[in-house]
C-alpha cells in the first residue's frame, strides 16, 4: 500500500510540474521585469534597468516549453566603473569612478606610455583598454646616425639612398633594428617633453 501511494504521489507530482506550463520566475537585481504573476510557455517578458544602471544582455526573454528563458536574463550593471588597473611600471591618478568622471595614466622614470593617457567611466566601462609602460631604450647606436647624416648631406636622391644604404650596412644594422631605434629615440624626446 505505502508502496502504490508512493508511486502515484511522484505520478502526481511529474504530471503537476510539466502540465503546469510556467517558468521559473524571473530575476533582475537593480531592475524591474514586465510580469506580475507566474509566466506561461511562449510568453514574453521584458526588462528594465533602475536609474543609475544600465542593461546588459537582451530586453526580452520568452519562456520556452521546456520551461527554461531564452535568451538568458539580463544583468543591471552600474553606470560607476570599478577602479582600473595599473600598468605594470605605471600608475593612475584620479580616486573618483563614477560615472563621467576621468582618470590619467603614468609611467615610472625611464618608462613611456603606449595608449590613451586619459579614460573617462562610460556607462560602466573605462574608454579604453589599459595602457602600457615601456622601457625607453638608449639612443640609437652612432652607426646608425651616420646612415642618416649620409643621407641628409647629398643632393642626389639616389646618391643619397646608396650612401645611406652602405652606411647602414656598414653599421651592421637592419632597416628593422633602425626604424626601432628610431622610435625608441622619439619616445625618449616625446617624454622629454611632457
Amino acid at each position: 500500500m505505502f508502496f502504490w501511494c508512493a508511486c502515484c504521489l511522484m505520478v502526481a507530482w511529474r504530471v503537476s510540474a510539466s502540465d503546469v506550463g510556467h517558468c521559473p520566475d524571473p530575476v533582475l537585481v537593480n531592475g524591474e521585469f514586465s510580469s506580475s504573476g507566474p509566466v506561461n510557455v511562449s510568453d514574453k517578458i521584458t526588462f528594465m534597468c533602475n536609474d543609475h544602471y544600465i542593461l546588459k544582455g537582451s530586453n526580452r526573454s520568452q519562456c520556452l516549453e521546456d520551461h527554461t528563458w531564452a535568451p538568458p536574463f539580463p544583468i543591471c550593471k552600474s553606470r560607476d566603473c570599478d577602479p582600473p588597473g595599473n600598468p605594470v611600471h605605471g600608475y593612475f591618478e584620479g580616486n573618483n569612478f563614477t560615472l563621467g568622471s576621468t582618470i590619467s595614466y603614468y609611467c615610472e622614470d625611464r618608462y613611456y606610455l603606449v595608449g590613451v593617457q586619459e579614460q573617462q567611466c562610460v556607462d560602466g566601462e573605462w574608454s579604453s583598454a589599459l595602457p602600457v609602460c615601456k622601457l625607453i631604450q638608449e639612443a640609437p647606436k652612432p652607426e646608425c646616425e651616420k646612415a642618416l647624416l649620409a643621407f641628409q648631406e647629398s643632393k642626389n636622391l639616389c646618391e643619397a639612398m646608396e650612401n645611406f644604404m652602405q652606411q647602414l650596412k656598414e653599421s651592421g644594422m637592419t632597416m628593422e633594428e633602425l626604424k626601432y631605434s628610431l622610435e625608441l629615440k622619439k619616445a625618449e624626446l616625446k617624454a622629454k617633453l611632457l
